[in-house]
């Protein structure tokens, strides 16, 4: 099969076939469907070694994520692999377990590979040396999850999303609410969202937002258990992620606490697995999968430019609240209420006998 024929199939040119395989980008959407299909039907399949000496493009892009043990980031990169593969490029996904030695290590194997742009989640896009590497290399990226007004990124406002959450705890009637996250310093998705958390507490004049910071998730069932067993208890969790919602659930059980009866637990990313439990989740959702889509595009619109990452550029997904299950106002005062109560019940006036 050749492209003349794929272009005889689809009703265009063979420029018009060519573009649709080299810069898929720069044609229409119909006619990009219309020219791939005659593809399949043909059974045609392009050179990609001929494509890349052709435009002197690897058609490949790196993704650098912490982890898939986290379902967000699965989320993502699969709409980042999606939308890679309908705009004609493979991907390199790699992970850094959330250290700054794989972070440096995955951009060096990257840029290795002569990858045409990078989508990534660093620990701080503030002070990244990573992203000073790949401005010196002149190379593409964007960043996924992180915000920061300097750096290029595609996130939704995660501390308006935390101001938000807690105002609906707030305005249920609970008081005592806390934060659960990880440890602030390694992340700055984890400082915004406290940020937004401590804001709206300081708003509603509650006094102290306490923080419980889990440096390791494994450790967090047990260190939570351990703090609502206390006395001074919260009644609300806010967590900085759903994992940490999840062992805040089973943390509640260990202390034998009803969810939400007795403690209400609410999450931040909207993972799938949320939905599933019993009672459901309640979270902050955030567009994981049209996240990574729209990281694509965005790489793929600098890199037909030929332009360097502009902060002005980054894009603002929208979030929503999932009011699930496992939200409900606090327990009631009942010691306090019960003895004013009964003595109402029994107070009739004394009558004398006959």
């Amino acid at each position: 099969m050749t492209v003349t024929q794929v272009a005889r199939r689809a009703g265009v040119s063979a420029a018009t076939v060519s573009r649709a395989f080299n810069s898929p980008d720069l044609v229409a959407r119909a006619t990009l469907a219309r020219v791939r299909e005659s593809a399949r039907a043909l059974g045609f399949v392009p050179n990609a070694s001929a494509r890349t000496l052709r435009t002197q493009r690897s058609r490949i892009l790196g993704v650098v994520l912490p982890t898939l043990r986290n379902p967000v980031f699965a989320e993502c990169l699969e709409g980042i692999a999606a939308r890679a593969r309908d705009a004609g490029y493979a991907i390199v996904p790699l992970f850094t377990d959330y250290t700054t030695a794989r972070e440096r290590d995955a951009i060096a194997h990257l840029l290795a590979r002569d990858v045409d742009g990078v989508i990534l989640t660093v620990a701080s896009a503030a002070r990244s040396a990573s992203l000073a590497r790949l401005r010196e290399a002149r190379l593409p990226y964007v960043l996924a999850y992180n915000r920061h007004p300097a750096q290029p990124c595609v996130s939704v406002d995660g501390e308006q999303a935390c101001a938000q959450a807690t105002g609906r705890l707030l305005a249920l009637g609970h008081r005592r609410i806390a934060m659960v996250s990880g440890t602030l310093a390694a992340s700055d998705r984890a400082r915004q969202r406290h940020r937004g958390f401590a804001r709206a507490m300081a708003a509603a004049g509650t006094g102290r937002a306490e923080l419980i910071e889990v440096p390791f998730l494994q450790d967090a069932t047990q260190a939570l258990a351990a703090r609502l067993a206390r006395a001074d208890r919260p009644t609300a969790l806010l967590c900085s992620n759903d994992l940490l919602a999840l062992r805040s659930l089973r943390a509640a059980a260990l202390a034998g606490l009803r969810v939400p009866d007795q403690l209400s637990v609410v999450g931040f990313d909207g993972i799938a697995l949320g939905e599933a439990l019993a009672p459901r989740l309640s979270t902050v959702v955030q567009p994981s999968g049209a996240m990574g889509a729209a990281c694509v595009d965005w790489l793929l619109r600098a890199i037909a430019g030929g332009n360097p990452p502009l902060a002005a550029d980054s894009i603002s997904l929208p979030f929503a609240l999932r009011e699930g299950e496992t939200c409900a106002p606090p327990p009631r005062a009942k010691r306090a209420a019960s003895p004013a109560r009964a003595r109402s019940r029994h107070s009739h006036p004394v009558r004398s006998s006959p």
